[in-house]
């Protein structure tokens, strides 16, 4: 059983009671036992990544260039080896990211998290118990109340995303670089371990590294725009949803609106932040501008060759699978750690 207060042990008002008394799902950080929250999260994470493991294959041969193998539509006309054969491909990479995956997602939500409460405290606090300094602005701080939850969130989203990068680019590397490999050079230096060498060999340890600060440049945008957009549509939507969705049961209810704010969101951070991603993409996979001089060169000289062989819309390769990867990501993903934040309370008794 869940209690609340709504006033802190001097009196003054405690600016998340009144979220927690309508919103009893809305577990603070501290409330939670990270061990089960991890270990269920770990089994939740791993499945879906392998669920939509092809789309974001799909994606990085679309922004490299390299052609996507259809997968054969009779079965009855197509060899079991050749069914095996293109279907495996959907799934190179898997074993890189599955396994690095784990403690990125760790430290993302950890940070995600802990900053988002921190933040949203903190910044509740000022508005409902402004000091003196600022207090005769009291209206016009009131007034700011509803954005504090995208606000946060969105600081928040562009903190983890930034954190979890140390872990995220090599996996990227790795991972992007068997993605689109051919099944003859596959088979034959198609393994992480060859990969690492490769790269090293060719670029020293720093090229397992390479595209970090366009990786940075690019996760914390879209960090933030998916986490504010998120939070922003789910407050506005659990707002009106008494008198929108009225005839719909209450699990509808939360399903529209966790499905809609999180294609929102996946929409608004994939048009804005595309084009660097397809950017990063090129240079970590190809590494064709690494005879260029200087880093923001590099940048420049794949954004030329972008441009001059497909145009601006060279840009958005891949969109359409980046929007739906992280739509069906982050409805499933979002919904289920919401759950997962509620049976991983301390005080919870199934």
């Amino acid at each position: 059983k869940m209690t609340s207060i709504s006033t802190t042990g001097g009196g003054r008002v405690d600016p998340n009671a009144e979220r927690r008394l309508g919103n009893p799902s809305d577990t603070k950080w501290s409330e939670i036992d990270k061990t089960r929250l991890y270990l269920i999260g770990t089994g939740l994470y791993s499945f879906l990544t392998v669920a939509l493991h092809p789309l974001t294959v799909i994606k990085i041969r679309k922004q490299v260039g390299v052609t996507t193998p259809e997968l054969p539509t009779s079965i009855i006309s197509s060899s079991e080896s050749l069914i095996k054969s293109n279907i495996h491909q959907y799934y190179r990479g898997l074993g890189v990211v599955i396994s690095l995956a784990i403690p990125t997602r760790i430290i993302y939500i950890s940070v995600l998290e802990s900053s988002r409460e921190r933040i949203e405290s903190n910044a509740r606090e000022i508005i409902l118990n402004p000091p003196a300094s600022i207090a005769k602005y009291n209206n016009q701080l009131q007034s700011l109340l509803p954005f504090i939850t995208p606000f946060s969130g969105g600081v928040a989203g562009g903190l983890a995303a930034v954190s979890s990068q140390m872990i995220v680019v090599p996996m990227d590397v790795i991972s992007q670089k068997q993605m689109v490999m051919d099944d003859s050079t596959y088979k034959h230096r198609g393994s992480a371990l060859h990969v690492v060498k490769s790269v090293v060999a060719n670029d020293g340890w720093s090229g397992i590294y390479r595209g970090f600060g366009l990786s940075l440049f690019t996760s914390l945008p879209a960090g933030s725009i998916w986490w504010a957009t998120y939070a922003g549509c789910k407050d506005q939507m659990n707002a009106v949803q008494n008198t929108a969705f009225d005839s719909i049961p209450a699990l509808g209810q939360q399903g529209i609106i966790q499905v809609s704010s999180a294609f929102s969101a996946a929409l608004a951070a994939s048009l804005l932040t595309q084009p660097l991603d397809t950017i990063k993409t090129r240079l970590q996979v190809k590494g064709g501008a690494s005879k260029v001089s200087s880093k923001s060169a590099m940048v420049v000289s794949v954004f030329k060759e972008l441009t001059a062989s497909s145009g601006l819309s060279g840009m958005y390769q891949g969109l359409l699978p980046r929007v739906t990867h992280m739509g069906v990501w982050g409805s499933i993903l979002s919904a289920a750690f919401e759950y997962l934040k509620v049976v991983s309370r301390k005080d919870y008794n199934a």
